[in-house]
C-alpha cells in the first residue's frame, strides 16, 4: 500500500508540475556586462538560448524541480566570486521563475605568502576581494613562467585558507623551481609515408636552447596542421640529472583521403553548392591532389590541382610546386566569361618571406554588349610573382596581427600572349585586440598598364570590399552595368565588440577609388559606413553586414569569414 501511494504521488507530481517559459534575475545584478550580468548568470545555471540564426529552435522551458538546482548553482558561483554570505531566493509569478541575488559582504584577502620573484605574476592583492578565478590565474601565471623559462620540473604547493568565522582568506603559495633544463636531442618515431626531414622542418626549438613549453606547443601545432596524423605524441624526458631534456615524438598517420561537400547562400554568388575530393598525402611526403566542382546561380567551375611541398634541386635547393587546371563559366552581369586556366606556381622561403613565382596560361571567351570591353577569344600567357607576410593569429577569425602582400603579373607577346600588359596589386592589413574590442584596417591598391579583357579589370563593391555597394557594382556604369577599372584603391576600417565569445557586433567605414585610366588615383572617393553582426560557427564566422553609401541607398551582405 505504501509503495502504491508513493507511485501515485510521483504520477500526480509529474502530471501537475508547472512548466515555466521565462527566467528573471533581480537584486544585485549587472544590467549591462559584469560578473553578474544576465548572460553570465544564464551560463552559470546551464541555460542555453539558441543563437539568433537558428530560427527553427525554440527557447528552453523550465520545470519547478529545476529551481533548486538554479539556486545551488548561483550560490556556488557567488562563493567563487568571493561572496560567501550571499543569499539566493526564488519565487514564481505566472510563467516566470524569479531568482533574487543578495551578495552581502565579500570575503577579503588578509595575507599572501609568495616568493618575491613571483609577486609580479600574482592576480591577488591583499585587502581585496578573494575570487577563485584570480587564485587559479595566479597559479597558471607562475606555471607558465616556469615552463617558458627552463623550469619544467617545478613543484608547487598552493592553498587558500578560508576562515568563515573571522571572514578572511590567507593565501600560501610555495614554489620549488627545480633544475634548469635545456632542449636536447629529438627522436622521431614515424610510421607514416612522410620523410623525417619534413617533420623536422616543423620543429621550432633547437638543441641546446633553454626549455620553453611554448616552442614545444608550436612545434606540435605545426605537425598537427600538416593534416595527415591521427595521433601525435610529443614528450620531454625531464629525469636527466645533467639538465638536458630530450624530446620523443611519436606519429601515426590517419586517413588522408576525403570527400567534402557544401551548400549555402551568399550575396555575391547567390545559392551555391560544391563538392571536392582531396588526398592530403598523394604518394607520400605531403603531396596533395584535389578535384573540385562548384556551382552557383552565377555559373560553375571545375578543376584539379597537384601540390608538392618538397621539391629539391641542386641549384635552387628546396621549393614547392603547385599546378592548377580549371574551367569556369561565370555571368558577371556586365559580361559572360568562359575561361580555361593553367597556373604553375613555385614557392620558396627567402630571408623570412614567402615568395611565389610562376607561369599562367588563360584562354578566355568574353561575351558582352558594352562597347568599351574587349570581346571575343583571347590567349593570355603571363609570368607572375607574389610575396607575402602573414602574421595573423587566425586566417579565418583574426584578432591580432598583420598581413601584407605584393602581386606582379606581366603578360608578354614573347611568350605567346596576344596581349601585353603589367598588373600590380599591393595589400596591407592590421588587426589589434583591446578586449572586448577588436580594431582592424586594410588598404589595397592596384593598377593595370593597358586595356585588357574585363576579367583582368579591378571591380570593387561587395562583402569583402566596399560594403556600401553590391558585388562588383562600384564605379562607372555603361548600359546599367559596371565596367570596373584599371586603377583602384580600396580601404576598410572596422571595430568589433564581442558580446560573448561567439557573438559580436561591428561598425565599419569603407572608402574606395576606381578609375578607367592607368595609374590614376585622383578621382572621387566612394565612401560608405555601416553595421553588422558576427557569429563564430564551427565553419567560421557567419557574417551579416549592412552598408550605406554616403550618396544614399544601402547594400546587404551575407558571408563566411572576417573581412580581415
Amino acid at each position: 500500500m505504501k509503495k502504491l501511494l508513493i507511485l501515485l504521488l510521483f504520477i500526480f507530481t509529474f502530471l501537475y508540475s508547472k512548466t515555466f517559459t521565462e527566467i528573471k534575475f533581480i537584486g544585485d545584478i549587472d544590467t549591462v556586462i559584469g560578473e553578474f550580468d544576465r548572460a553570465t548568470l544564464l551560463k552559470v545555471c546551464h541555460i542555453d538560448y539558441p543563437p539568433i540564426y537558428k530560427i527553427w529552435k525554440s527557447n528552453p522551458t523550465f520545470e519547478e524541480s529545476q529551481i533548486k538546482l538554479f539556486k545551488e548553482s548561483l550560490e556556488k558561483y557567488a562563493k567563487s566570486m568571493g561572496y560567501y554570505h550571499a543569499k539566493i531566493s526564488a519565487t514564481t509569478h505566472n510563467n516566470t521563475i524569479i531568482l533574487k541575488i543578495q551578495k552581502n559582504q565579500p570575503i577579503k584577502i588578509a595575507s599572501i605568502t609568495l616568493a618575491k620573484e613571483f609577486e609580479s605574476l600574482s592576480h591577488l592583492k591583499k585587502g581585496e576581494r578573494f575570487r577563485t578565478v584570480d587564485f587559479t590565474d595566479t597559479k597558471k601565471s607562475i606555471v607558465d613562467f616556469l615552463e617558458q623559462h627552463g623550469y619544467p620540473a617545478y613543484k608547487m604547493d598552493a592553498k587558500a585558507y578560508v576562515d568563515l568565522d573571522d571572514y578572511r582568506v590567507d593565501v600560501n603559495i610555495s614554489v620549488d623551481k627545480g633544475g634548469k633544463r635545456y632542449f636536447s636531442t629529438t627522436e622521431i618515431n614515424n610510421s607514416s609515408q612522410i620523410d623525417n626531414e619534413l617533420i623536422k622542418e616543423q620543429i621550432v626549438y633547437k638543441e641546446g636552447e633553454l626549455y620553453n613549453v611554448l616552442k614545444l606547443e608550436e612545434s606540435y601545432e605545426n605537425i598537427y596542421q600538416l593534416g595527415v596524423f591521427e595521433k601525435i605524441s610529443m614528450e620531454a624526458d625531464l629525469n636527466n640529472s645533467d639538465g638536458k631534456a630530450p624530446i620523443d615524438i611519436k606519429l601515426k598517420e590517419g586517413k588522408t583521403k576525403e570527400f567534402a561537400s557544401n551548400i549555402g547562400y551568399d550575396t555575391e554568388d547567390g545559392a551555391r553548392a560544391g563538392i571536392e575530393y582531396i588526398d592530403h598525402n598523394f604518394f607520400g611526403n605531403l603531396r596533395e591532389f584535389k578535384a573540385l566542382s562548384h556551382l552557383s546561380q552565377r555559373g560553375y567551375e571545375i578543376g584539379t590541382s597537384f601540390y608538392d611541398p618538397w621539391v629539391k634541386t641542386p641549384l635552387l635547393g628546396r621549393f614547392s610546386f603547385l599546378n592548377e587546371l580549371s574551367y569556369s563559366k561565370w555571368d558577371y552581369d556586365s559580361y559572360i566569361e568562359n575561361l580555361f586556366t593553367e597556373r604553375v606556381t613555385f614557392g620558396k622561403s627567402l630571408i623570412g618571406l614567402e615568395h611565389y613565382f610562376g607561369f599562367q596560361m588563360e584562354h578566355s571567351q568574353i561575351d558582352t554588349n558594352i562597347p568599351s570591353f574587349l570581346v571575343g577569344n583571347y590567349l593570355i600567357n603571363s609570368l607572375f610573382y607574389r610575396v607575402e607576410i602573414d602574421k595573423r593569429d587566425s586566417p579565418l577569425d583574426a584578432k591580432n596581427g598583420y598581413f601584407t602582400s605584393l602581386y606582379v603579373e606581366k603578360s608578354m607577346k614573347q611568350i605567346g600572349s596576344e596581349i601585353d600588359y603589367l598588373k600590380i596589386m599591393g595589400e596591407a592589413r592590421y588587426i589589434k585586440e583591446f578586449k572586448p574590442m577588436v580594431f582592424a584596417g586594410k588598404v589595397k591598391a592596384g593598377s593595370v598598364s593597358e586595356p585588357t579583357p574585363p576579367f583582368k579589370h579591378f571591380f570593387l563593391g561587395g562583402a569583402m570590399s566596399n560594403r556600401g555597394y553590391e558585388y562588383r557594382d562600384l564605379g562607372q556604369h555603361l548600359g546599367g552595368y559596371p565596367i570596373g577599372g584599371l586603377s583602384m584603391i580600396d580601404a576598410s576600417f572596422e571595430s568589433r565588440y564581442y558580446l560573448t565569445d561567439l557573438f559580436s557586433v561591428v561598425g565599419f567605414f569603407d572608402s574606395s577609388k576606381l578609375s578607367q585610366e592607368v595609374n590614376d588615383f585622383s578621382g572621387k572617393w566612394y565612401n560608405a559606413y555601416g553595421v553588422g553582426v558576427r557569429y563564430l560557427s564551427v565553419i567560421g564566422p557567419l557574417r551579416l553586414d549592412i552598408g550605406y553609401p554616403i550618396e544614399g541607398g544601402f547594400a546587404l551582405h551575407l558571408g563566411i569569414g572576417q573581412v580581415f
